[in-house]
């Protein structure tokens, strides 16, 4: 009798998640709790923690857990992802030392005019000190941001 194995393809299971996507980092001293109650006072979100998301990496035999909050927009099919990057000096995406926090916007509802409106808002929240787009290409460890 022989056996069957299947076999995950992270390459198109990395490119279909992220079909549609937009990527900023944002950089704040702020716990990620702050931060998002004030991108959501400042942008009209209701960013809240979803415990079901939280991404939890394994290193050197112990575990480190990555809060992520969410935000559905129905009305535009979209979804926003608010990744904290970093836990206990772990780091979600380790290419990406210096940001904080990591803003993913999924659905093909915001173009680039869009998105940069969305940035620029959201370099006005007081405890935010940068944002800037991100380029996928230059993000090795993306399969980390798949939950």
């Amino acid at each position: 009798m022989s056996v069957l194995k299947l076999k995950l393809d992270q390459e198109q299971l990395v490119e279909d998640f992220f079909e549609d996507t937009w990527l900023a980092g944002i950089i704040s001293q702020a716990r990620d709790y702050q931060v998002c109650w004030q991108i959501n006072k400042q942008l009209g979100l209701d960013l809240r923690v979803n415990n079901s998301l939280e991404i939890n990496l394994t290193k050197n035999r112990r575990s480190y857990y990555f809060t992520v909050f969410e935000y559905q927009e129905l009305t535009k099919s979209a979804a926003h992802y608010f990744y904290n990057n970093h836990c206990k000096a772990e780091f979600l995406l380790p290419e990406l030392k210096h940001v904080d926090y990591i803003w993913l916007i999924k659905g093909n509802y915001y173009q680039a005019a869009d998105v940069k409106l969305l940035t620029e808002q959201c370099r006005k929240v007081e405890t935010v000190q940068l944002v800037t787009l991100l380029d996928m290409k230059d993000i090795k460890n993306k399969i980390n941001l798949i939950f």
